[in-house]
């Protein structure tokens, strides 16, 4: 069989290759989630602007107050200070209340009544706040006069010579002053956008303390110490380019095999493998289109299938009856529709029939331990006829995948940034280097 080589039809590679190793930062964010942050941060924003916005105006109406009790500064100050409390108090509340025969309850007369007052001055402003111009205009009425009974009162029942002296306090002016007052909405804004980040932030750090993700080329070098051979976008999202994606992966290949031939390349993880099988569609669809060679695609992930149940192959006999010797590989494969393709991998579709794929299966429980005896013989069926690439399962895992990996003529393992764990990355990559007979190497996807 030809030989899978580069090909002046192949789409332009704009990939990067591998990064050097970068500074390792901590406390830092993947891409991903810092472009979460941000765009909670702004929601969150312009969420709390428009609120802000939104909010009715505070009606404040202000009368101003003077202690005269006397020369003694000390006693003013101390009156000032009782004055202070009492306008604030439950006990006033009740009087204003009462004498202007309210509606509101004694808390709501209390929360709307308000003082301010610099330190050791005799001057205090005695301001009534309220959503409503009329409620705020008549608690302020009764304030002043409540608060003359209540002296008055108590100044009845002393002996005339123990009474406060003259006056003790006095209304400023004889008008109130009338003031109206909004949120403001930068404040809003900006105390919405700080939350809105800090929230998600804080999420994401705690997350990637306690469970650690690859969030750079040092942390898969570090993790796997295995050959970093591309990064390139993610196939999915929107604004992604799959074709270079495919076609930078297929150079990566050819780097790594020496332009050995490939007849069996095999894709494996560290996680569920949803990036993995798209990658696998998209590399079988480039190479029966751009090489002219004949692909067959295996699903081996019988734990998961995500393959399967991207081309919509969940109840088709498959790989899985084929180890168990219930189908022929030959008769299972199937061949893959136009009908069949995701959307965002459109513009890859391959000439009709030049791409056979081989599900995962049915039966995959009862089978998943012939992968470790049996899958030889599948392979076995395709030999001479097809590039043979292969959706592995995560490694380690339940599925075994030490004859997979001895089988391979290159084995890539694909790890996503921000999303694959570290911890899981290492364990893939021990059971890469164990069992793997050919040359294997990363691919980093960006998300």
């Amino acid at each position: 069989m030809t030989p899978m080589r580069a090909s002046s039809d192949v789409v332009g590679y704009t990939g990067e290759p591998a990064a050097p190793a970068e500074r390792r930062q901590s406390l830092r964010l993947s891409r991903t989630q810092a472009l979460i942050v941000l765009g909670c941060a702004v929601l969150t924003a312009v969420v709390a602007a428009v609120f802000a916005s939104l909010s009715p105006p505070v009606y404040q109406t202000s009368r101003s107050v003077i202690v005269l009790s006397g020369a003694n500064p000390n006693d003013n100050d101390v009156l000032s200070r009782a004055l202070e409390s009492i306008v604030t108090s439950k006990g006033l509340a009740a009087e204003v209340k009462r004498r202007g025969n309210l509606p509101e309850s004694i808390d709501e007369v209390a929360g709307a009544i308000g003082t301010r007052r610099s330190p050791e001055s005799p001057y205090m402003d005695v301001v009534v706040s309220s959503p409503s111009k009329q409620k705020s205009e008549a608690i302020s009425a009764q304030v002043i006069p409540a608060l003359r009974d209540v002296f008055d009162a108590n100044q009845r029942e002393i002996p005339i010579d123990q009474r406060i002296p003259g006056p003790i306090f006095q209304e400023v002016f004889a008008r109130p002053l009338q003031q109206t007052s909004t949120f403001p909405v930068w404040f809003a804004a900006v105390f919405g956008f700080l939350l809105g980040g800090l929230v998600p932030y804080l999420f994401f750090l705690a997350r990637n303390l306690r469970k650690p993700v690859v969030a750079s080329a040092q942390d898969v070098t570090e993790a796997i110490d295995l050959p970093i051979l591309v990064k390139v976008p993610s196939l999915s999202g929107r604004g992604r380019n799959p074709q270079d994606a495919v076609a930078g992966v297929i150079s990566a290949v050819e780097r790594l095999s020496l332009n050995e031939p490939i007849h069996r390349l095999v894709l494996v993880g560290a996680d569920d493998g949803n990036d993995r099988a798209q990658l696998a569609l998209a590399l079988a669809c480039v190479i029966a289109r751009s090489f002219g060679q004949p692909v067959a695609l295996v699903d081996a992930d019988l734990e998961q299938g995500r393959l399967t149940d991207l081309v919509h192959a969940e109840d088709v006999a498959g790989l899985a009856e084929c180890l168990a010797g219930q189908l022929d590989p030959d008769k299972a494969l199937l061949t893959l529709g136009d009908a069949q393709m995701p959307a965002n991998l459109d513009g890859l579709r391959a000439p009709e029939g030049m791409v056979r794929f081989l599900g995962a299966g049915v039966d995959r429980s009862r089978n998943i331990l012939r992968m470790r005896s049996s899958f030889h013989r599948v392979l076995e069926g395709m030999a001479g006829r097809y590039v043979v690439i292969i959706n592995g399962p995560k490694v380690p895992g339940p599925v075994p995948t030490s004859q997979l990996l001895s089988l391979a003529d290159a084995t890539l393992m694909v790890v996503a940034e921000g999303q694959t764990s570290l911890t899981d990355a290492r364990s893939a990559g021990d059971t890469l280097r164990s069992f793997s007979s050919g040359p294997a190497g990363v691919v980093v996807l960006r998300r």
